[in-house]
């Protein structure tokens, strides 16, 4: 018994230091994997993980003494100690070491993302980088900062350029999509009132068209009842159509009420439609704005390609000076560039503030 529960708890240990093991390895090869690691960074990471695992051997040690000493009973107590504190063990571990890898991951993240952001301002392509690189390198140092210095203003502002163009998609598209909605609910405006009024009407008129066609039968009888000259028939007719005539009478002007508010709210509507419409187009000028600005920047663009062009000429030639020149031109061009994408966003913001007020009018019709 004792030989069984002495397997048994070596058993254990080695478990406990194999999941430990591999668990490491996996977290070693994950941070190799990113190229996190090199170097005097290797050699350190693999003496703190020996220095790790002896501590993890001594502690196991500690926690599960060897079981060649004490009784049977002790044993027993023992190995009940150790099921329960192996869930809890292998628990911690696991979890501080999948915090550790989780944390890694999203440095790595980070340090992607800043590359990635950096490295999106002047595209130069293979050739035009390898002649840069060899400008900084034969440069002095002061001179070496006052070209990188230079060079990260251009990426600077191309990166700004490139915000203010998903901005100005972003915003475009908004107002395109919300310029529909207003057009359609303009058109549809009061059309429940004034589809309500004409309905109102069209059931007044049905309601007294009996009364109407026996008005119409009476006053018939009483031209029949003259043309006879029969002067009993055409009295009792007379009496029938003058016992009408004031019903009909209300009956024709409830009916001219009706149709008049029917009128004036069609009126009502397409003075709302009008004025509305008239709103919309105050972002008009807005949009002729845009356009000029839109051919501003493609000038703007344009200079950039050209000035871009000269700059990569000047680092194939490698004079300094020239590169230093023609990255104070880059740097304006890319300015301006950005400058007038800033612009056009500006403009579209003024279209989308014409939109809002239209909403707001529209919305206090339903308060």
């Amino acid at each position: 018994m004792q030989t069984e529960a002495w397997k048994e708890t070596v058993s254990e240990q080695e478990t406990m230091e194999c999941c430990f093991l591999l668990e490491r390895s996996s977290s070693h090869n994950f941070i190799e994997h990113h190229g996190l690691l090199e170097g005097k960074k290797g050699r350190q990471h693999s003496e703190d993980t020996a220095t790790e695992d002896i501590a993890l051997m001594e502690t196991s040690d500690i926690l599960f003494p060897s079981p060649i000493v004490g009784s049977h009973s002790h044993m027993m107590e023992q190995s009940n100690v150790r099921h329960r504190q192996l869930p809890l063990m292998t628990h911690l571990i696991f979890g501080s070491r999948l915090l550790i890898g989780l944390v890694i991951l999203f440095s790595a993240g980070t340090i992607y993302f800043a590359s990635s952001v950096e490295a999106a301002g002047v595209d130069l392509g293979v050739t035009a980088q390898k002649a840069w690189d060899s400008v900084l390198n034969k440069a002095d140092a002061q001179t070496k900062l006052t070209l990188k210095q230079a060079y990260e203003k251009v990426g600077n502002w191309k990166t700004q350029e490139q915000a203010w163009e998903q901005k100005i998609k972003t915003l475009h598209a908004a107002n395109t999509a919300e310029l529909e909605r207003l057009r359609v609910e303009i058109r549809q405006i009061d059309d429940a009132k004034v589809a309500a009024l004409a309905e109102k009407v069209k059931q007044t008129q049905a309601r007294y068209e009996p009364l109407f066609a026996l008005y119409s039968s009476v006053n018939r009888q009483l031209d029949a009842a003259k043309a006879i000259k029969n002067k009993e028939w055409s009295a009792a007719i007379r009496t029938q159509a003058e016992t009408l005539r004031p019903v009909v009478k209300l009956a024709r002007e409830d009916i001219r009420i009706k149709k008049k508010e029917l009128a004036e709210a069609r009126k009502r509507k397409t003075t709302e439609v009008k004025r509305l419409r008239a709103m919309l187009a105050g972002a008009d000028s807005a949009k002729k704005q845009i356009q000029t600005a839109k051919k501003q920047a493609s000038l703007a663009k344009e200079r950039y390609s050209n000035a871009l062009q000269q700059f990569k000429q000047n680092t194939k030639q490698g004079q300094t000076s020239r590169v230093l020149s023609s990255l104070s031109t880059l740097a304006s061009a890319a300015e301006k560039w950005a400058g007038s994408k800033q612009n056009i966003h500006t403009l579209e913001q003024k279209v989308s503030t014409t939109y809002v007020k239209v909403r707001q009018e529209i919305a206090k019709r339903f308060k």
